[in-house]
């Protein structure tokens, strides 16, 4: 069985990266990360160095061009600011959509993922999608009805040769940080922030997510020590 992880350097694809490797081997597992113009390009340089730590295959891909018409606040292409309050704050003031969110970004990631799991014989692709309730309301291509869907999309597309699992889907936040004891996950190498700073700015949507994680778990971010 060969897996190829969807792989951004952050931390629930890090989750899953260390989840492929400890069930698979890392001889039959390859790490494909994404420059799609994000602000927090610096998601790609952990992923590097992730890849490098576990000693394991990574292929790297640039789609700019894909998202060149997204207003997305996540892109270098846009004038608009990243928010600095939580995915329950957005949901008070009644933010119907984020502008973190790029449009259906998890479906061309997962088959563009397709086509070289064919192309290479690899038998599933590992994405990190999970179930923080809120998140999932505000990206829609983050719920498990999604997951279902690309399945059976992907498998049938595919010739029945490969399969998509989201390993954490059903899991929240903290829980997604609790596996990191059962698969020692080095979360100091890995990058959440939107921001391309020193030290996490410790106030975008992803790092409150993030903190509170960690905070669930009795734990401190290793990145703000």
């Amino acid at each position: 069985m060969k897996v190829l992880v969807i792989f951004s350097g952050g931390l629930d694809s890090s989750v899953c990266l260390a989840k492929a490797i400890k069930e698979y081997g890392k001889k039959n597992v390859i790490a494909l990360s994404f420059d799609y113009g994000q602000k927090n390009s610096k998601e790609l340089l952990k992923a590097k160095e992730l890849c490098k730590y576990y000693n394991v295959e990574q292929i790297c891909m640039n789609i700019k061009e894909l998202f060149k018409y997204s207003s997305s606040s996540m892109l270098k292409s846009s004038n608009v600011e990243l928010p600095k309050i939580s995915y329950q704050e957005q949901l008070k003031n009644n933010i119907k959509e984020v502008s973190t969110n790029i449009a259906f970004r998890n479906g061309i990631l997962l088959s563009i993922a397709t086509s070289i799991a064919i192309s290479k014989k690899i038998d599933k692709i590992y994405y990190g999608i999970h179930n923080e309730g809120i998140a999932t309301t505000l990206y829609p291509d983050c719920c498990e009805n999604f997951n279902l869907a690309m399945n059976l999309a992907i498998y049938i597309g595919s010739g029945n040769k490969v399969k998509v699992e989201a390993p954490l889907v059903n899991m929240l936040k903290a829980e997604v940080i609790k596996l990191r004891i059962e698969l020692d996950v080095p979360f100091e190498k890995t990058w959440t922030c939107y921001e391309n700073k020193k030290k996490p700015c410790q106030r975008c949507t992803a790092c409150r997510d993030r903190i509170e994680g960690f905070k669930k778990n009795n734990l401190i971010d290793p990145l703000l020590k």
